[in-house]
């Protein structure tokens, strides 16, 4: 399957490996792939059935989405990194903390997806495959941006040409349908996880924005109970993505942590 990714910096240097959150793409690290990429090779991979990476019509629970990543730093030459997940995204980096333990040598985790009760996931997994196109044409990106806006992102326009960059990959064929399979199959893989979060020895820094009104900050707290050692850093007025909507204040918290 074809896999998008953004591969940027020195290939010799210590390597971050970016995921984003359901729904979106590569796209969401463009405030911070260069300033990283200075000390440090950057790769940001569009997942599985998102972005410009390829599509099927199953296979997206969490184990499936990273092993994806995983064949995807197998042909880059990738064999040990510091994961940055986002949403998802932190959820494919906790799994692979737990499963394949020598791929991930530090854990950076923003707004991470880790508690199969969080209201999105309850939401979307009863969601049927077959009302896929009837979701993306009555919402399209103008009327997707009010949920964006009031929920996700408090510190961040969402105006037209952030709609335009966000929008994009929805234009692929069969994304609105991998955005509803992942959301069905997520709960349960969640689940899995959330049982296994103990096992997670790797250096980890959570980054959560206070005003996340789609993982609310208590699962945070709860998630750095759950992880050991682990440290919390909480961004205030922002919300779900503090990558995009606080890039400076997070670029430097991520090379001052690689950085030990």
């Amino acid at each position: 399957m074809r896999a998008h990714v953004v591969d940027v910096g020195p290939r010799d240097a210590s390597a971050l490996v970016m995921i984003h959150g359901i729904g979106v793409s590569s796209w969401a690290w463009r405030n911070n792939v260069d300033v990283l990429a200075a000390d440090h090779r950057v790769v940001a991979i569009c997942q599985k059935g998102h972005g410009w990476s390829g599509r099927d019509k199953s296979g997206y629970t969490l184990a499936d989405l990273s092993r994806f990543v995983w064949a995807t730093l197998d042909v880059l030459g990738v064999r040990a990194a510091t994961f940055i997940g986002n949403s998802l995204g932190g959820a494919v980096s906790m799994y692979t903390a737990i499963h394949a333990p020598e791929r991930v040598t530090r854990l950076v985790l923003v707004n991470a997806a880790a508690h199969a009760e969080q209201r999105p996931f309850g939401l979307l997994k009863t969601q049927v495959a077959a009302l896929a196109p009837v979701y993306r044409a009555l919402l399209g990106p103008t009327l997707f941006r009010i949920p964006l806006r009031v929920l996700a992102y408090r510190g961040l326009p969402i105006d037209r040409d952030y709609m335009a960059g966000f929008w994009a990959p929805f234009e692929v064929a069969g994304s609105m349908r991998t955005l509803l399979a992942v959301a069905r199959q997520l709960a349960s893989s969640l689940a899995d996880l959330e049982a296994r979060l103990h096992e997670i020895t790797q250096p980890t820094v959570i980054v959560w924005g206070e005003d996340d009104g789609v993982l609310p900050v208590g699962s945070a707290y709860r998630l750095q109970r759950q992880i050991p050692g682990a440290r919390l850093v909480l961004f205030p007025g922002v919300g779900h993505c503090p990558q995009e909507e606080a890039p400076e204040r997070f670029n430097a918290l991520v090379q001052s942590f690689v950085q030990g």
